[in-house]
């Protein structure tokens, strides 16, 4: 009994001190930009002149709304597919299925950097290099796998019957599936676009590989801009993406439930 103690105890404290090593930097990035002395620590004061800063900038507005596009149009375009991908996998059984599935999957197993390199190579073999279509397929062949695992968790105990019914009294392909089977799955299709749409706007290797000049997504802005300036401007426009993400994950939350979108 007093072995499972202390194994219990030595447990809690790597846990504890693992999220304080992963939270540290997030802590200090916030901390800086609402300090008035920039990098001088502890904060002597609150503003918020740095994220009034950062958010008046043109070329970070510009670059918003470059990843704001990005990500809408990534996620939109990865869930269609996972959603026929994941609909094809649960409902028939066909030759190749694993494949395919181990193939839609392994983005995951492959570094980001060493991806988003290899597609920069295949898309200059191709004669295209880095530009707008590169980069949405770069951000949508990243973001498809989170969809298609919360998408196939969502569809594998959907009940065929309902769809069936709505076959019985006359309703077709098209209106079975918007009155039937996306409103059924809705939690998990909310949750799969929030996620996606992090991944996306949060995403640098990708971007900075295949971002084409004039369309700089927002996280390859703001390290073009700490390379050179060193305010808390920086930081105030990296705690607004941490904001951001943190809001979106809160939505996830109320909507499923991470506890169940992680297990599935």
């Amino acid at each position: 009994m007093m072995r499972t103690d202390v194994g219990g105890w030595a447990l809690r404290l790597f846990t504890y001190i693992s999220m304080a090593f992963l939270f540290f930097p997030v802590a200090i990035t916030l901390l800086v930009s609402i300090n008035p002395r920039e990098f001088v620590l502890p904060p002597t004061g609150f503003t918020l002149e740095w994220f009034r800063a950062a958010w008046a900038s043109d070329t970070f507005v510009r670059a918003m709304g470059v990843s704001l596009w990005l990500g809408l149009t990534a996620t939109i375009v990865a869930n269609a597919i996972a959603f026929l991908a994941v609909l094809a996998m649960i409902r028939y059984d066909f030759r190749g299925k694993t494949l395919i599935n181990l193939l839609i999957m392994s983005p995951l197993l492959i570094p980001t950097t060493i991806f988003s390199l290899a597609l920069y190579v295949f898309f200059a073999r191709l004669g295209f290099g880095a530009g707008i279509p590169a980069l949405v397929i770069g951000h949508t062949l990243h973001v498809l796998p989170f969809a298609v695992r919360i998408l196939m968790a969502s569809m594998q105990n959907f009940d065929m019957s309902l769809e069936e019914a709505a076959r019985n009294v006359g309703a077709g392909p098209v209106r079975t599936l918007f009155s039937i089977t996306l409103p059924v799955i809705r939690t998990g299709l909310l949750s799969s676009l929030v996620l996606c749409f992090v991944l996306s706007w949060n995403d640098f290797p990708i971007s900075v590989f295949l971002a084409p000049p004039g369309w700089t997504p927002l996280p390859v802005e703001l390290f073009s801009y700490i390379k050179y300036q060193y305010d808390a401007v920086g930081a105030a426009l990296a705690s607004s993406l941490i904001l951001i993400s943190a809001l979106a994950i809160i939505v996830i939350d109320r909507m499923s439930g991470l506890r169940q979108v992680v297990n599935h």
